[in-house]
Formats: C-alpha cells, structure tokens, sequence
C-alpha cells in the first residue's frame, strides 16, 4: 500500500513538471474567459474498487477540453486536496481521468468546499465495500460546471510510478459542495492522501478567471 507519510522514499525517476504545484491568481498567463471545457450530460460510473489509498471508480463518458477529444477513464478522491491556490488548501479534490485516441492523459481536478453533502459522493461511500470491488450505477451529471475557472498546466501523475506529460485542468468554481462528515469518513477510511506540493520550475500557468 502506497505510504502517504513516506513520499521522500516514493520510487522516482522523474523530471521537473511534478504535480500537484501551488497555483496563483497572480503571475499567470491570465484568460478573460472560462476554461474550454465541455462533457457529456452524464458520466456513468459502473465498477467501484478499493485500492487501499483512496476509493477508486471506472465508468464512461466523453469530454470536449480545450478543442479536443477525451474519453473518461477513472476517478478518484484526495483528503484533503493537493493542488493549493494561493497557499490556501481545499479539504477535497476529485480526479476525473481521460485519455484521448493517441494515449494523452487529462486529469480534471475539482477543488471542493464544504457545505451540503453530495448525493452521489453519499452514493459513493454507501456503496463502498473494504478490499473489494463491486458493480455500481451513479451518474455525475453536475460535478463539472458549465462554466469553468481555474488552471491549466503540464504535470505528473500525483501517485508512482509519478508519470510526467500529464495534462491538468484544475476547476476551482465546481458547483457541488461535500460536507463536513463525508470528508472525515474519507478521513477515517483511508487517512490523508495527498501528495506534497512539488517544485513549479518556472512553468507556465494559464488561469482562467473570466473577471
């Protein structure tokens, strides 16, 4: 099981384009506009796995990022988040996977504040069986916003083997809120697990305020 309070002795032999970084409002290439991203009505999430470190779940669904397009692979959650924004920590961050038809890797992150439970993050933790994976029918038709703000930069894979050319869209308007006890059940389940913010290396960081 992957050790979140040993990440110095994670196995590594990467380059310079780590994530999870602290992003800033400020000293960015800045977009007057909303990120270019669009998705399906509905993900559908069929298979829910274990794997140990956090709750793990397969499904379909296609998405249209930056003029691109991208097919669903996973999601998974991080407690609390590992991008930071301006120094500040949420307590919660999804990962949504995609891959396009040429094998290119788009991670969305949602950035989630507390307040009203999620039904389908509920769904979710009613479903979840201990070192098993079991059959699931959960649809994630409004975790991504219609109009999104946030970031957009080239990174890595947040666990080993930590692969690089990994592109991230880090949404940070989601309308979907959790709530305080499902972020502690996350908590008690699996302990944190999130991955230290890494060296930015003087890469470029567009952020998209639409102001």
């Amino acid at each position: 099981m992957l050790n979140y309070n040993d990440q110095k002795n994670w196995p590594n032999n990467f380059g310079n384009l780590q994530s999870p970084i602290n992003l800033s409002t400020n000293d960015n290439q800045a977009f007057n506009d909303f990120l270019p991203i669009n998705v399906d009505d509905f993900y559908q999430l069929n298979n829910e796995i274990d794997d140990q470190t956090t709750i793990r779940l397969t499904g379909m669904g296609n998405a249209t990022i930056f003029n691109r397009e991208f097919a669903f692979q996973q999601v998974h959650f991080h407690t609390p988040a590992e991008h930071l924004v301006d120094n500040q920590q949420a307590p919660f961050e999804i990962h949504l996977v995609h891959k396009d038809n040429i094998g290119q890797t788009v991670v969305v992150a949602l950035l989630l504040k507390i307040g009203n439970a999620n039904s389908a993050i509920q769904e979710i933790i009613n479903n979840f069986k201990v070192g098993a994976e079991n059959n699931v029918s959960i649809k994630l038709s409004e975790w991504v916003p219609n109009l999104a703000k946030g970031f957009h930069y080239a990174g890595s894979l947040t666990t080993p083997p930590l692969t690089e050319n990994v592109e991230w869209v880090v949404i940070t308007n989601p309308e979907i809120t959790v709530s305080q006890n499902q972020v502690n059940w996350f908590m008690q389940q699996f302990g944190g697990n999130n991955r230290e913010c890494q060296p930015l290396n003087e890469r470029n960081i567009e952020y998209y305020a639409n102001k």
